[in-house]
């Protein structure tokens, strides 16, 4: 009975918290005030780093997917959710009668967002990287033969796809009605797509606006959204066996729990029930969760870095 207070003191502290919008963050740097903050500490601040820590590292990581994905309002929701998916994992163990499932159920749970996240920005860049090359492709093309930028992307806006054709357009009718500096309107067009690649292109649509002889290296910068897409094939290639084995494994491993019932009862009984069987199925859940978590950081597109 005493897991089952604890459980219901923490959940009745985080429900207030949440009430009066006290944050975990605020209260461990009010007990943490006396330590001396050095300028290490001060940096990661103005930079934006993560700080130490499992989950400190993941809200960094899930910010910056939802603020590249343009869904950086969603965070507070994500937030939100976690935490009732914990206390619903949590609540879950202790039906099960398994307080050394509350942890790793809890932590379970509520990483569910942040892997819908992971996995949904996963394809939203994947996405983006193809329409880019295709997008940049055909204005270079035209860029090539016209020496003219805005008239090259308005004449093949219609062959652009979303979701790079919202950005272009912009470009369009800034460069047009709004700003008279053209290296303006590209600098805008370039803090609108994040993406590595697209910003060198960028840059030299930049550099071409006083040297013209630098129109001839835009395909050099195209040809590598073709090198990423191809390693990218490769990487998959490589990952797909391994992880198809793993999560082969992870099925196998929660299968054998009712299957261990039809055939032997008395073993089923002795996991399920006994102390050794609750702490050797929290140890399986837990290792399974480490892995789903690991394959979820594996299977992120890789980036181009300059």
């Amino acid at each position: 009975m005493q897991w089952v207070y604890l459980i219901c003191f923490a959940l009745i502290s985080l429900g207030l918290f949440a009430l009066f919008g006290i944050r975990l963050n605020d209260v461990l740097a009010a007990l943490s005030r006396r330590k001396s903050v050095t300028l290490s500490d001060e940096l990661k601040v103005l930079t934006g780093a993560p700080a130490k820590g499992f989950f400190n590292r993941e809200s960094y990581e899930v910010k910056q997917l939802l603020k590249s994905t343009g869904r950086e309002s969603k965070f507070d929701l994500i937030k939100k959710s976690s935490l009732i998916l914990f206390a619903a994992g949590a609540v879950l163990a202790l039906l099960l009668d398994n307080v050394y499932m509350v942890p790793v159920m809890g932590i379970g749970f509520a990483l569910v967002p942040v892997w819908y996240i992971r996995s949904t920005a996963n394809v939203y860049k994947k996405h983006l990287n193809e329409e880019l090359e295709t997008a940049i492709s055909i204005v270079t093309t035209s860029y090539l033969r016209t020496d003219d930028l805005v008239r090259s992307i308005k004449e093949n806006l219609p062959f652009i796809n979303p979701p790079v054709k919202a950005s272009f357009e912009s470009f369009v009718y800034e460069a047009e009605m709004i700003n008279a500096s053209l290296i303006s309107a590209i600098n805008s067009l370039k803090m609108k797509v994040p993406n590595q690649v697209f910003h060198e292109w960028c840059n030299t649509l930049i550099q071409c606006q006083s040297d013209r002889t630098m129109k001839n290296t835009l395909p050099v910068t195209i040809q590598k959204f073709s090198d990423i897409r191809v390693v990218q094939s490769e990487l998959e290639a490589m990952m797909d066996g391994p992880r198809r084995e793993a999560i082969t494994m992870m099925f196998l491993v929660v299968a054998n729990i009712p299957l261990l019932y039809f055939l032997n009862k008395d073993w089923f009984h002795a996991l399920m029930f006994s102390t050794p069987g609750k702490i050797a199925l929290a140890l399986c859940a837990g290792i399974i969760l480490f892995a789903i978590t690991r394959i979820m950081k594996l299977s992120k597109p890789i980036e181009y870095r300059g």
